[in-house]
């Protein structure tokens, strides 16, 4: 009985003494790991959950994400990502109305917890849903180059399925797919977004399409007396261009149809579905040209844009091959010593524009061999070939090597 009743008489010594051994183990726990307190960087997506079927948020959007700061020691911090931490919002059991709902928190990694989050709660309109069908009207808005108009325009599909809230969809009146025909004047075809409009032509919003595009034709056709015709350059002077070692790489026209008019519509009739322009002349061109045509048109027969056409034509020189016979020189040869070369003398074969290798002169093309510091005896040097034109190019001379026969006394004279 004493030690229990001692243990009585010290109870109040002994849970102080507890309760200071459990303070100083915490100290030394928190000091080793202490805490931190942390806005998370990134949002955190609120997940609405639990919404009845039949039922759509209308109104004002709620907020999609919210802010969470957490509280955790040091060494829980690497543990905690993006996919432990959210925010709910049930919406489980709820009928149509306008309701305040409390934002939940969720934190799956311990011993970590949340400080704070924001919001706390947001409002909520629910109202039951409704679908229904209907035609997609094309309109077409501005003008087609002139002479032109609109023929037909259609969208593929035809029909779109809405859904929305029931108010939303008792208020539309049409569902358009608008397409812009400014300065057009061939037929096309532009993938659109459908826009859903009020009986006063106000645009609807927050109504889910299916589908949400859809594929205009539109059909441009020429009014009566104009026509559309392609343009074709009058090129002359080709032969004397092929003469003089060029050609045509590149031949092109801006625009490459034009709208022709006339008021007597036979003549429409007879054109052959091209103009050509004013006549080029290339003879003497060595480059690129660029010009700007007037239309070379019948009789009866008028632009609508009087601007003319821009011909651009790309000139280039014939590449080409040729062989020339050059006598070797020598360099380098030492103070009183001669040499011998056999042969005196190598075939080169060029190749470049052929201008260029048409216009070379004796001096453009040297051959040497190099003797420097070659005493008496005979030796094999491979020929240099030194060309001024850098547009030219030489393939290995033959023969590759000269024989060349130093000595210290004249060669005897022929």
């Amino acid at each position: 009985m004493r030690p229990l009743r001692w243990v009585w008489g010290n109870l109040s010594s002994l849970l102080l003494a507890f309760t200071l051994a459990v303070a100083v183990w915490i100290v030394a726990v928190i000091s080793e790991d202490p805490t931190d307190t942390r806005e998370l960087i990134s949002p955190i997506a609120i997940d609405y959950i639990g919404l009845r079927q039949g039922l759509l948020i209308v109104g004002d959007p709620p907020p999609a994400s919210g802010r969470v700061t957490l509280r955790a020691p040091l060494s829980v911090w690497d543990l905690i990502s993006l996919d432990s931490v959210g925010l709910t919002v049930d919406l489980t059991g709820l009928e149509e109305g306008t309701h305040s709902l409390e934002v939940r928190p969720i934190l799956n990694v311990e011993p970590a917890r949340v400080e704070d989050h924001q919001p706390q709660t947001v409002t909520i309109t629910l109202e039951r849903a409704a679908t229904t069908s209907i035609d997609v009207e094309v309109v077409t808005l501005g003008e087609p180059q002139l002479g032109y108009r609109t023929s037909a325009a259609s969208a593929s599909p035809a029909r779109t399925i809405l859904l929305g809230a029931v108010s939303q969809v008792d208020q539309l009146a049409s569902v358009r797919a608008e397409v812009n025909v400014s300065d057009r004047r061939e037929d096309f075809e532009q993938e659109v977004t459908l826009v859903a409009l009020d009986r006063a032509g106000n645009r609807l919003l927050g109504l889910q399409f299916d589908p949400a595009r859809v594929l205009i034709s539109v059909q441009i056709e020429p009014r009566e007396r104009f026509q559309l015709v392609s343009v074709v350059p009058n090129l002359e002077g080709e032969e004397a261009l092929s003469e003089a070692g060029y050609r045509l790489t590149d031949v092109s026209v801006t625009p490459e149809v034009v709208t022709v008019f006339s008021a007597d519509p036979e003549a429409l009739e007879a054109l052959p579905g091209f103009v050509l322009t004013l006549p080029l002349d290339l003879s003497g061109a060595t480059g690129d040209l660029e010009r700007r045509l007037s239309l070379d048109l019948p009789d009866g027969i008028s632009p609508v844009e009087n601007q003319g056409v821009l011909v651009r034509v790309s000139i280039a020189p014939v590449e080409g091959t040729i062989t020339l016979s050059r006598v070797v020189e020598v360099r380098g040869l030492a103070v009183g010593l001669f040499a011998t070369l056999s042969p005196e003398a190598v075939d080169i074969i060029l190749t470049g524009p052929l201008p260029t290798l048409n216009s070379l002169q004796l001096e453009d093309v040297r051959v040497i061999v190099d003797l420097l510091d070659l005493g008496p005896g005979t030796h094999q040097i491979p020929p240099q070939v030194i060309i001024s034109q850098t547009d030219v190019e030489n393939e290995p001379v033959f023969p590759a090597t000269i024989e060349v026969t130093i000595s210290n006394t004249p060669p005897p004279s022929p």
